[in-house]
C-alpha cells in the first residue's frame, strides 16, 4: 500500500506549466483509453495542445494525467453537452497569439509596404510583341489616394480580334492602364471551353438531344459491351427477343426497344422498380407492368426454345469428352437452390426451408445435353423437397429412352430403380463405403466428375442473373417464368463447351 501511495505522489498534471499533483489537493484523471472513447481521447489531447520538443505531434502515455483544474466544476463529464467534457482551463501560456493572428499582422505589413512604394512610384513604359498578342501600357504617376476604382471593358463585335481594356480611376483622374489584342488563333489554340447543353425528354423526332453525355434508354447505348453489361445480351439477341414484341401502344411514352431493355436489366441487374423508374423517367408502378407484360409475352414466344432434342441430333453435337467414356449419355442433371425471402405463412416456410442451405429456398431441377444446351426445367419447388422426389415428381423420366444415359450426382439415388424400369442407364460417382476407395471406384468417380463438371458451369452463368439471388415474395406466382426467361437467355449465349 505505500508503494502505491508513493507512485501516485510522483504523478504530475500534463499540461504545460501545470505543476499539480495529489500533494497539491488536486485529483487526477488519466485519459480515456478505452476502444470506444477513441474520439474523447483525441479531443482531450487536441484541447492541451501540447508538442514533443522535436516538433511532432504530443501523444500521452499509461501513466500522464490531468488535474482536476483544468474542468469546469473541478471533476470530468461523460456528457458530451456538457462544458466538463473536456479540458478548457489553462494557465495563461495558453493565451499567447494564435498563429493565424500573427499571419494577419504580417499580411497587413505587407500591404502597409506596398502602399509606401505606390507614393513613390516612378513612370515606366512596358510593350510586349508577339505574333499572336500585342499588349501596349503607359502608365502615368500620380500620387496614389484611397479612392481607386477599375473599370473593365471587353469589346467582341470583331469575331477575329478580341480586345481588353482595364482603366484605373484615382478620384477625377482617369488612367488607361494597358489594351490587349488576341487573334482569332490564339484563341482557337487555348483550350476548349466546356458549354453545358440543355437536355430533355426523348422521342422518335429528337435525336439531337443524344449529343449530351446523359442515360436515355436504348438510344444511349452504343457499343454492344455496353449492353452486356447492362442486360448479359448481345444485339443479335436482342433484336431476336425485340421481334417477338408487339407494336408498342399509343398510350405509352417508353418504346418497345426500352421496354425489352427494362426487363432485361431487371433480370440481369436486379435493381428495384423504383430504380428503374429513375433511369427511364417514369412511375414505378409503370415499370413493373410492363416488366410482368413483357414476361408473359417472351414466355410464350420462347416456349421453343428448351426442348428435348433426338437422340441423333445428341450424337452429331456429341463432345468429344463424352465419346471417351460415355458415348450414348443424353443429358447431365441436377438441382439447384435460390434463395427466397421468408414467406409470410409458417406453412409456407415449413415447405421452403432447405436444410443444405440453411434458409428459405426454391429448388429446379435442370437438365443439360453433352453439349451445354438445356434440354429439360422443372417447376419450382420448396428447398425442403429431395432430389429424388423432384425427378420423380417432374416427368423428366418419360423422356428417356433404352440405353439412354443420365450422368447425375450422389443425390439421386431414389431414381436408380425407375430408370431401370426405362431401361436406361443412371451412372453416378461412387459412394464411400468402408471409409476408403478402391483404385476403380476412384477411377469412375474423376470420370464422371470430368464430365459432370458441365452442368456446374451451367448454373454459375445462369446465377449470374441477379433476380434469382435473393428472390422476393412478391415475384413467386411468377418464379416460373422468370426462371424459364433467364434459361432462355443462358440457352442464347456462347456455347459452355468451345469446340
Amino acid at each position: 500500500m505505500n508503494n502505491n501511495k508513493k507512485i501516485k505522489c510522483k504523478k504530475m498534471c500534463c499540461v504545460v506549466d501545470c505543476h499539480n499533483t495529489y500533494q497539491t489537493g488536486h485529483k487526477l484523471f488519466s485519459f480515456p483509453n478505452r476502444s470506444y472513447e477513441r474520439e474523447l481521447k483525441a479531443k482531450w489531447i487536441n484541447s492541451i495542445k501540447r508538442i514533443n520538443v522535436d516538433g511532432s505531434p504530443w501523444q500521452p502515455k499509461m501513466h500522464d494525467v490531468v488535474c482536476s483544474a483544468h474542468f469546469v466544476g473541478n471533476i470530468p463529464s461523460k456528457n458530451p453537452n456538457s462544458p466538463a467534457y473536456i479540458p478548457t482551463l489553462f494557465p495563461n501560456t495558453y493565451k499567447k497569439i494564435s498563429i493565424n493572428e500573427m499571419q494577419q499582422n504580417d499580411r497587413h505589413n505587407r500591404y502597409r509596404a506596398k502602399q509606401r512604394k505606390c507614393n513613390t512610384a516612378t513612370p515606366f513604359t512596358m510593350t510586349i510583341n508577339d505574333s499572336n498578342l500585342e499588349i501596349n501600357e503607359n502608365v502615368v504617376s500620380t500620387n496614389c489616394s484611397h479612392d481607386i476604382g477599375t473599370q473593365v471593358a471587353f469589346d467582341v463585335s470583331d469575331v477575329q480580334c478580341f480586345s481588353f481594356e482595364c482603366t484605373f480611376e484615382r478620384g477625377n483622374n482617369s488612367v488607361s492602364t494597358f489594351v490587349a489584342s488576341i487573334s482569332n488563333k490564339m484563341l482557337t489554340n487555348s483550350k476548349k471551353i466546356l458549354v453545358d447543353k440543355s437536355c430533355g425528354p426523348i422521342s422518335d423526332n429528337l435525336i439531337s438531344c443524344l449529343d449530351c453525355q446523359k442515360f436515355h434508354g436504348y438510344e444511349s447505348i452504343k457499343h454492344e459491351s455496353s449492353l452486356k453489361d447492362l442486360t448479359g445480351t448481345s444485339f443479335k439477341v436482342f433484336n431476336l427477343l425485340l421481334s417477338m414484341m408487339p407494336e408498342s401502344s399509343s398510350n405509352s411514352n417508353l418504346n418497345c426497344n426500352n421496354k425489352l431493355l427494362i426487363f432485361l436489366i431487371k433480370l440481369k441487374l436486379g435493381i428495384t422498380f423504383s430504380a428503374l423508374s429513375v433511369l427511364f423517367n417514369v412511375h414505378r408502378t409503370t415499370i413493373s407492368r410492363i416488366f410482368f407484360d413483357t414476361l408473359t409475352i417472351l414466355v410464350s414466344k420462347t416456349s421453343a426454345f428448351i426442348f428435348w432434342p433426338n437422340k441423333k441430333t445428341i450424337q452429331e453435337t456429341l463432345p468429344e469428352v463424352f465419346k471417351i467414356n460415355f458415348p450414348e449419355c443424353r443429358c447431365i442433371i441436377d438441382c439447384t437452390e435460390f434463395k427466397v425471402e421468408q414467406p409470410p405463412s409458417v406453412e409456407q416456410r415449413v415447405y421452403m426451408y432447405s436444410r443444405y442451405k440453411s434458409c428459405y429456398t426454391i429448388k429446379i431441377l435442370v437438365g443439360i445435353t453433352p453439349n451445354g444446351c438445356i434440354c429439360f426445367l422443372s417447376k419450382s419447388y420448396g428447398g425442403r423437397s429431395s432430389d429424388s422426389y423432384i425427378t420423380n415428381d417432374s416427368g423428366f423420366l418419360k423422356n428417356l429412352e433404352l440405353g439412354d444415359i443420365v450422368l447425375a450426382d450422389k443425390g439421386f439415388p431414389g431414381i436408380k430403380t425407375l430408370c431401370d424400369d426405362q431401361k436406361s442407364i443412371l451412372v453416378m460417382p461412387p459412394i464411400l463405403h468402408n471409409g476408403r476407395f478402391t483404385e476403380e471406384e476412384i477411377i469412375n468417380t474423376y470420370s464422371v466428375a470430368s464430365v459432370r463438371i458441365h452442368i456446374e458451369r451451367l448454373f454459375a452463368r445462369l446465377k449470374t442473373y441477379k433476380i434469382l439471388n435473393n428472390i422476393k415474395i412478391d415475384f413467386l406466382p411468377h418464379i416460373d417464368d422468370i426462371i424459364k426467361m433467364c434459361c432462355v437467355l443462358t440457352n442464347l449465349q456462347s456455347p459452355i463447351i468451345k469446340q
